[in-house]
């Protein structure tokens, strides 16, 4: 069993027992509200948004949410100094967080402070199931794992090894669905890995008239 499993926060390991749905939300911009509504969400249902969390605004506020978010860095004349939370402070992130029913933001990998009250670590450890055969050393310096990929693995290791019992919903995780895929990321060997797995919702977004 990955040790990783047994550094996943509590808060995040109470909100995944008790719920049947999990709903992983991606950066695609051409998400729809008609896409949210057909991925069932229901006030019992775990929501996780990325990064700048951009499709907030469409999401209800009347489930959980969990925010998700990755760790930078400062440079100075090109070369890393020091490495900072990612964590968004932008307003409407924070309106969100005070009308959502429940949020809980973490921060994915990292070793330094965590930016922000209340905010959790979520450790980054490749030996996941699905990140064995990841290509890490194609990638350049500071590429890896994307952040929605990682939570897949993550989440279907704490399945197999807790016994959970929640559908995981991947809702706009959509090859040439829009949005920018940064170059750091297997884009293809994420996709191949997550077209194996079995039991997913996926809920495909390719267009604005999708």
């Amino acid at each position: 069993m990955p040790e990783s499993i047994f550094e996943t926060p509590e808060k995040l390991l109470n909100m995944l027992t008790a719920t049947q749905r999990v709903v992983l939300v991606a950066s695609n911009p051409n998400i729809r509200r008609r896409h949210v509504k057909s991925a069932g969400i229901t006030p019992d249902s775990v929501v996780f948004s990325f990064n700048k969390c951009r499709q907030l605004h469409k999401l209800p506020f009347d489930t959980h949410h969990c925010l998700i978010h990755r760790y930078g860095y400062k440079t100075e004349n090109g070369v890393r100094e020091e490495e900072v939370p990612g964590y968004p402070h932008k307003l409407r992130v924070r309106l969100f967080e005070l009308f959502a029913k429940s949020s809980a933001a973490f921060v994915l990998g990292g070793e330094g402070d965590v930016g922000g009250e209340g905010v959790s670590r979520i450790p980054m450890i490749n030996s996941l199931n699905l990140l064995k055969e990841y290509p890490f050393e194609a990638l350049p310096e500071r590429g890896g794992v994307s952040s929605g990929f990682y939570m897949i693995a993550l989440l279907e290791e704490l399945k197999r090894n807790l016994g959970l019992d929640f559908t995981i919903v991947l809702l706009g995780f959509t090859e040439g669905g829009g949005g920018r895929q940064w170059y750091g990321h297997a884009w293809d060997f994420e996709r191949r890995m997550t077209a194996q797995l079995e039991g997913l919702e996926k809920i495909d977004v390719t267009s604005k008239k999708s």
